[in-house]
């Protein structure tokens, strides 16, 4: 008999699988871009960085609220129609917000929070596809790997993009240039015939419930928001302790070498955990995972490290991402009901949104307050918080034996 082949390469086989994850890449680049991209224009006019901190955290929450609300939308109506008019509004937004910066600055930071509002919700719209789209089992768990790795690639190539953009179209073209991106990858993204026909479905009724509840009000979905949150809050605290390695080591750069060691790291998990995918379920994996996840941070505590060793250590502490968010969206699916799946994944996208923010912000205040010496502490405390929310979301007896139970094929 011929060899099969991996999980992995029968996703990528899979009719549409390449160009939405593709289209979906390119429309989320402007999450990956707006924060540089702010402040450098902010830089560039008054050069005041506490307001170029205030309009990048309004942007950031406003997108962190928007995700499970367009997905609501997306859920009710298809996808089509949201992705289309939240991706030119939040285009709108943007080039409004780089042509008022200056000289209204208040104006500004509103439409900061609409283009932060309105940002399309590629991420989950495409994640309630891969059911449709690959078979469950391998081929889906294959699939979630694939997509949580291929985001790593966004936070390598947008910053990339925006030292380039502001070289070749300036400070506020480049603003420009990352909104346009934002619409050009969601209008891509919705020519496919996969979200066409998911519209479709909804148009018809054949899946669309206006009436049920939201998903976050589902005790075991807001258990893995809670959950999504918690591994988010090392990866956040981790472009802090990169800057205070720099700063400790006088090394011009180390920084950029961490983070990008670190998202390599990041695909090499996805691309591991894609050949060869986990062969439990996720109620059971997530915990595993979320413990495991924190550990590989714990290297990174040791701050005396030789920098090539510390420069490994983000490799490592990056391998666990993409298996982790893998077990995360699996769960999702299983738990939404199919006619709030959008939402319920934008729910998680938010959760994983404010919990790498938590994590900047918290461990931004401590080092800033106290010094470069506690970036041991930082790393500890981060860890620390994954592996307790890692046990929210641990199955208890009696769902394990409710599990165990159930016949083969039945979720």
């Amino acid at each position: 008999m011929p060899r099969s082949s991996s999980p992995l390469v029968e996703v990528l086989r899979t009719k549409n699988t390449g160009y939405l994850l593709f289209t979906s890449l390119l429309g989320r680049l402007p999450g990956a871009m707006a924060a540089l991209a702010i402040v450098q224009l902010v830089r560039s006019t008054s050069g005041d960085f506490g307001f170029a901190g205030l309009i990048t955290a309004v942007y950031v929450v406003a997108g962190a609220v928007g995700q499970p609300l367009l997905g609501r939308l997306i859920d009710r109506f298809g996808q089509v129609a949201i992705l289309a008019v939240s991706g030119i509004l939040s285009f709108l937004a943007f080039t409004g917000m780089a042509l008022t910066l200056a000289p209204l600055p208040g104006l500004a930071v509103a439409l900061a929070a609409a283009a932060g509002v309105f940002t399309p919700p590629l991420e989950p719209a495409l994640r309630a596809l891969w059911p449709r789209l690959v078979a469950p089992g391998p081929q889906l768990k294959a699939a979630f790997s694939l997509d949580a790795g291929a985001q790593e690639i966004i936070f390598i190539v947008g910053p990339l993009l925006t030292v380039v953009g502001i070289a070749v179209f300036g400070p506020v073209g480049n603003l420009l240039f990352a909104g346009a991106l934002g619409l050009v990858g969601a209008l891509a993204f919705i020519l496919n015939p996969a979200p066409r026909a998911a519209s479709a479905q909804r148009r018809s009724g054949a899946a669309g419930h206006p009436g049920i509840r939201s998903p976050i009000l589902i005790p075991a979905v807001a258990r893995v928001a809670v959950f999504t949150f918690g591994i988010g809050v090392p990866v956040g605290a981790l472009t802090i302790v990169a800057t205070a390695s720099e700063a400790v080591r006088a090394s011009e750069g180390l920084a950029g070498w961490i983070l990008a060691v670190n998202a390599l790291g990041a695909l090499v998990g996805a691309t591991v955990v894609g050949v060869r995918p986990l062969g439990s379920t996720p109620a059971r994996l997530l915990t595993v995972c979320g413990v495991l996840l924190a550990v590989g941070y714990l290297p990174l505590a040791a701050t005396a490290l030789p920098t090539w060793a510390f420069v490994i250590a983000a490799g490592v502490s990056g391998l666990m991402l993409p298996p982790t968010l893998g077990q995360v969206f699996e769960r999702i699916s299983q738990l939404s009901p199919a006619a709030a799946l959008t939402e319920a994944n934008g729910w998680v996208v938010s959760a994983m949104t404010l919990g790498v923010g938590a994590g900047t912000l918290v461990a931004g205040a401590v080092v800033g307050a106290a010094g470069t010496s506690t970036v041991t502490w930082v790393v500890l405390g981060a860890s620390a918080l994954t592996v307790v929310v890692s046990f929210v979301v641990a199955p208890g007896r009696s769902a394990i034996a409710s599990a165990a139970a159930r016949r083969p094929g039945q979720r």
